[in-house]
């Protein structure tokens, strides 16, 4: 890996450069470029685990993404923040706190037996066979009764009734896609790997426009990537020259067409495919006008708009630039105050207690946050991107922000190392890591949650793989006849 670190600073000083050019904020500048450069620790490590690709992709969120995405905006890091230099300094403490958990976790965690155990599963190819295809069926089969059964939503919330719980065994799609794509590696040269791994990306791009929801189709290229990477697979034109097209087809024009068709309250489910199809249609499968239309959208919702990070544009990149919720939270912390812990545990606590003994409500600790610091309208449920750092600053101040970060992303870190392993070679630990790849954008109640639900639900699915391990397929007998005579 250490070429990929190489690379990675040279592109960290292009963007650097770049931004100075624009008249960027030393200090802002500098903190974001620190926090990028972090992630060559990781990348520099000989034997990476789960914790080494989380902490990498949290760099992303929290340092390079904001480089990225303002440089291609042509905007200076420190514009549209209201207090830059203050919003820099909790970013770069938080970071520190994040870098301290998984300094700690990394020193302390082991991988289990069991993930070994799995790591070897996993690397068996008639497993693969026998796993994967039943495994992509189950959780594609879960992820169509989630859309066709979750609550609706509505301006301001959602419909009564409808039910969730279907989207627990979503981590079965992705492993699915994880177990094929292994085999594409292992055995480049059998066509029928690839056929099967095209035909699981068209269903999971169909159930991605019935969803209407980005993130599964990005899981699946994410664990499909990492499944190359691990694996140390060579590259080659004939996977790189498709990958990118498809790449560029996904963002220039199903992306757009996803966030228009999301305005769409009266189209649901499967009839979204065919609203995608037509919204493609009537845009002529023009990039632009698909973009112009969904940045049309986004500017409707002024007060969203303009607390963005790069007004006045619309990319809908916010998840990518925390320092701008880290902002938001800051400019009214001495008007508003904080917020206490209560929001922060009540999300875990719904998750895990009955409807009898707590009162359940739509709306999470990031809606509460969002209301609390008007960067929201109060009551309505939009699920904002918060983040770890922010959060922690909105629940107890500086205070919340040396040792929230710290102790929410140490036990990640050290529960995924436990649960995934190493990744050299892992396809279960490359599934872990694509799995849990989204808390690196969420908050420490969301965190909390994902360990109240999700994590048991990691282990389940493991318990399983090792139970299906273990039951080997009765082989025939062949009966050899004694001195040339038949029995």
């Amino acid at each position: 890996m250490q070429w990929l670190g190489w690379a990675y600073l040279i592109v960290l000083a292009l963007l650097g450069c770049a931004q100075l050019l624009l008249g960027a904020s030393l200090w802002v500048l500098g903190v974001l470029v620190l926090i990028s450069g972090a992630a060559v620790i990781p990348l520099l490590r000989s034997q990476w685990r789960v914790s080494d690709g989380l902490y990498a992709i949290m760099t992303v969120y929290f340092g390079s993404g904001a480089l990225l995405v303002k440089t291609l905006a042509g905007q200076p890091v420190h514009s549209n923040l209201q207090v830059p230099d203050l919003s820099a300094g909790y970013l770069l403490l938080g970071f520190g706190a994040i870098t301290i958990g998984y300094g700690v976790a990394r020193t302390v965690s082991r991988p289990s037996r069991s993930a070994e155990h799995l790591r070897h599963l996993t690397r068996h190819e008639p497993n693969l066979v026998r796993l994967a295809v039943p495994t992509f069926l189950a959780g594609a089969v879960f992820l169509f009764l989630q859309t066709q059964f979750r609550p609706i939503a509505v301006d301001g919330g959602f419909e009564p009734g409808g039910f969730g719980g279907f989207g627990t065994f979503y981590p079965l799609l992705p492993l699915g896609i994880a177990l094929q794509a292994a085999l594409v590696v292992r055995q480049p040269l059998v066509a029928r790997h690839k056929a099967v791994l095209a035909v699981m990306m068209l269903v999971v791009l169909a159930l991605t426009l019935a969803d209407n929801t980005k993130r599964t189709l990005f899981d699946c290229l994410l664990v499909i990537a990492l499944v190359f990477v691990v694996h140390g697979a060579r590259l080659r034109l004939r996977w790189i020259i498709p990958a990118g097209v498809s790449a560029a087809v996904l963002l220039a024009l199903v992306m757009p067409a996803v966030q228009i068709v999301r305005t769409m309250t009266d189209v649901r489910s499967t009839a979204r495919i065919g609203a995608t199809w037509s919204v493609l249609r009537e845009h002529g499968f023009h990039p632009v006008r698909l973009a112009a239309t969904a940045d049309q959208l986004a500017t409707g919702h002024q007060r969203v708009w303009r607390d963005s990070y790069i007004f006045p544009l619309a990319w809908n990149t916010e998840r990518f630039t925390m320092i701008q919720p880290i902002d938001l939270v800051a400019r009214g912390l001495d008007a508003f105050g904080t917020i206490g812990g209560a929001d922060l545990w009540r999300d875990p606590a719904e998750t895990l207690l009955p409807g009898f003994l707590i009162t359940k409500t739509l709306a999470n600790a990031p809606d509460r946050i969002a209301w609390h610091y008007g960067f929201r309208e109060n009551g309505s449920i939009a699920r904002p991107v918060v983040g770890l750092i922010a959060s922690s600053l909105a629940a107890f101040g500086v205070a919340g922000v040396m040792l929230l970060p710290m102790l929410a992303a140490g036990l990640a870190f050290a529960a995924l190392d436990w649960l995934g392993g190493r990744l050299s070679g892992n396809v279960w630990a490359a599934f872990i890591l694509a799995a849990t790849s989204f808390l690196a954008e969420k908050e420490v109640s969301t965190t909390l949650s994902f360990f109240c639900r999700s994590y048991p639900f990691l282990l389940l699915v493991a318990a399983c793989m090792l139970l299906i391990g273990r039951v080997r397929r009765p082989r025939p007998v062949r009966v050899i006849p004694i001195n040339g005579m038949s029995l």
